[in-house]
């Protein structure tokens, strides 16, 4: 018995009524001994089998069939608009008294999605009301119930269980209750360049946005050149065959770097680091060769006479 799915009651056996059946099955399934496919079948239910859920432990729900108790898959049962009498009651000796988690109902009804925050960009939506449990199993306390249709952004997996945030919080629900969404935001402040040929340094996935929840627009093998004509944050966007896409920089590398003395094609600035916040150390007039050391995204660490530092890349030629 875990602690967390049940309330604590009194264990002096009484015997006590239970409600009639609150879900019916959505297809012929077989009623199992426990929580899983390699447990005996006890009996066949036909499709529309009424039964009474007592809980649900993962991706299967325990229930009560007439004077059966056993298993079923969670998402194969219907919840019933009515809750309806037995008769004559059925009457059975007690264990510590479930409560019937709402949040676990795979066919609950749908909620209004949670507004999330402006920097929030979710990547899946709750199908059904939801335990948000504290660790990925039903042996973990439950932080919050969501509702079903609640956008929430996956941060990890482990078996069936997934970590999602809310936006407000961070927990562990069934991965069988989420399905994913595609919710595209307008990039703000990106900031054109001019086109700068670069080379891809893995297999690299192409994407439709800024983030790796954007969808892959096509896929590029190590070592196909591209041209870079933008930057937002850690991500370029790319040319290649009159279609534009977004890559990470950090996956990129400079086409010159098959040069190890690049010239520069402009007045530059030589900054201390990968960035125009960084303190300039020289100018270097256009036509000074340069030793190249490294290069970070669109800079490039250099060596000119006793100064070691970073120019733009889209300065060397």
């Amino acid at each position: 018995m875990k602690k967390a799915d049940f309330a604590r009651t009194n264990p002096i056996p009484i015997a006590v009524v239970v409600a009639g059946p609150t879900h019916r099955t959505t297809s012929e399934l077989k009623l199992r001994k426990g929580a899983g496919r390699h447990y005996a079948t006890q009996c066949i239910l036909a499709e529309g089998s009424e039964v009474y859920l007592l809980r649900i432990s993962g991706l299967w729900a325990s229930v009560q069939h007439q004077q059966n108790f056993g298993w079923l898959p969670a998402q194969c049962l219907e919840r019933l608009s009515v809750v309806q009498a037995v008769t004559p009651p059925i009457v059975r000796a007690p264990k510590p008294a479930p409560v019937i988690a709402r949040g676990f109902t795979p066919r609950s009804a749908a909620s209004p999605a949670e507004p999330a925050d402006d920097d929030f960009i979710p990547t899946h939506r709750s199908t059904a009301d939801l335990n948000l449990r504290k660790g990925s199993g039903t042996n973990y306390p439950v932080l919050r119930v969501l509702a079903a249709d609640v956008l929430v952004r996956k941060l990890d997996e482990t078996g069936t269980w997934t970590k999602v945030a809310t936006g407000q919080d961070t927990g562990w629900v069934p991965s069988a209750y989420l399905e994913q969404v595609n919710i595209q935001r307008p990039a703000t402040g990106i900031q054109s360049l001019a086109p700068v040929e670069f080379t891809t340094t893995v297999r690299l996935n192409v994407r439709t946005g800024v983030g790796d929840q954007y969808p892959v627009m096509r896929i590029l093998q190590a070592g196909t050149m591209v041209r870079v004509n933008g930057s937002l944050g850690a991500w370029r966007r790319i040319v290649i065959d009159q279609e534009q896409g977004w890559v990470p920089a950090s996956q990129l590398q400079p086409r010159y770097l098959s040069s190890t003395t690049p010239v520069t094609a402009v007045q530059t600035t030589l900054y201390q680091g990968a960035s125009a916040n960084y303190r300039a150390l020289t100018q270097i007039n256009a036509g000074e060769e340069l030793l190249a050391i490294a290069n970070r995204g669109q800079w490039t660490k250099v060596q000119y006479g006793r100064f070691n530092g970073w120019v733009n890349t889209s300065h060397l030629r």
